[in-house]
């Protein structure tokens, strides 16, 4: 295993990058093949968006797992388990007959694998000052960005030349680079802070959930996520369904959509040079603001027209990209002490949300843009309230810098 000492800058961000990225990839690279495992396996639509529904209620609570223990096992002895049992519900995927077992094998990933979600950024909150915790946090967002872009491409290019199990294949693949990674190279980081938590898990997430600046941060990005999240449950059979886009266009189009999240990533890690955090999001609360509105006036006067829901989307995605990492830098300041239990309560809130607006986009889903568009509407404004509402500083109990 190499040492925190000699593991290079370049070499902790390209594996946290991994890291942190394969919750995401596994989301966006079957994306393109649900239309075709509905098919396959004999199921409706609205069978196989749960496999979104239940991925981000195990990601919701791998977040509120994961957190505390890596508070005090250890960051490392989190990530190698939870990426061992990515690993398996994977293959598991790739061998199932039915849709039911799909369903239910589809939490399995998140709850192992999205431990990296909270792991890889409170490695960086141990390791590096605040100002390359910024640049890092901004790369690694971005890294979150580009996967929307690319992963549908290749899961697409991989279901039309060889059937989508090979796309879980692939998933398994990328575990076991992953896994591989963090045995041999990945150093621990705990020792590097204060010590381990002291404190039960549910006395601190109490103390957390009372705290607004807390719930100013964990809040926001679970609304402004939710403005987009509509857009990954529903485009896939709205795009290719009900307008006829072949899965490498609707593959284009999805990470042409995305790809203002990567402008908003990039555009953070230069404003936060010369902006305090909270400027910053106030100023994505506007971009999105402006970009649900005009996904609302646009889709009115032309429901199924690809600019009137590109478009708009772009601006949303912007703020997204913008906001996300600039949280995430908020948030986890105040709280050395409990870094590990505040970030994954953090994403649990965030995952916890995202798992309600999945289920409620589903619900409503009947082939047009209007569930989507009323639901992105509806956490935009949700975005802006919480900011405007919430402004109290941390509780001087828990914010141990």
């Amino acid at each position: 295993m190499s040492d925190n000492r000699t593991l290079k800058p370049w070499a902790w961000t390209a594996i946290l990058l991994i890291v942190v990225c394969l919750p995401r990839v596994t989301i966006d690279a079957y994306l393109p093949s649900l239309p075709a495992m509905a098919d396959t396996l004999g199921a409706s639509d609205a069978n196989l968006q749960l496999t979104l529904t239940l991925y981000m209620v195990g990601y919701a609570v791998s977040m509120l797992v994961c957190g505390p223990l890596c508070d005090r096992v250890g960051r490392r002895p989190v990530l190698l388990w939870g990426t061992a049992l990515y690993l398996l519900a994977t293959v598991v995927c790739v061998i199932a007959g039915d849709v039911a077992t799909i369903i239910v094998a589809r939490m399995f990933p998140a709850l192992g694998g999205c431990c990296g979600t909270v792991v890889g950024r409170v490695m960086v909150r141990d390791r590096f000052d605040k100002a390359t915790q910024a640049r890092m946090l901004s790369r690694i967002s971005m890294g979150m960005a580009l996967s929307p872009i690319v992963a549908p491409l290749i899961g697409s290019a991989i279901d039309i030349a060889l059937g989508w199990r090979w796309v879980f294949i692939a998933l398994a693949l990328l575990g076991t680079v992953s896994l591989a990674l963090i045995a041999l190279l990945l150093p621990e980081t705990l020792a590097v802070t204060a010590g381990g938590q002291r404190e039960r898990p549910l006395a601190v997430y109490r103390r957390l959930l009372g705290d607004p600046y807390f719930l100013r941060y964990a809040l926001a990005i679970s609304f402004v996520y939710c403005t987009y999240f509509p857009f990954i449950a529903e485009s896939s059979v709205l795009l290719q369904r009900t307008m006829h886009l072949s899965q490498t266009a609707y593959a284009l189009v999805f990470g042409l959509t995305v790809a203002g999240y990567v402008t908003g990533s990039n555009l953070f890690r230069r404003l936060s040079a010369r902006h305090p955090a909270d400027r910053v999001i106030s100023w994505a609360v506007a971009l999105n603001l402006c970009g649900a509105a005009l996904l609302l006036g646009a889709t009115t006067l032309l429901p199924l027209a690809l600019p009137a829901i590109v478009a708009p989307f772009l601006l949303i995605m912007l703020s997204v990209g913008i906001a996300i990492p600039a949280c995430q830098f908020g948030v986890l300041q105040p709280y050395a002490s409990v870094a590990g239990s505040a970030s994954g309560l953090f994403f649990f809130v965030q995952m916890a949300l995202t798992a309600v607006c999945s289920f409620v986009t589903g619900c409503f889903s009947n082939g047009t843009a209007a569930p989507m568009v009323v639901v992105t509407a509806i956490c935009s404004v949700g975005f802006a309230a919480v900011w405007a509402g919430l402004r109290r500083p941390a509780q001087v109990g828990l914010a141990q810098t």
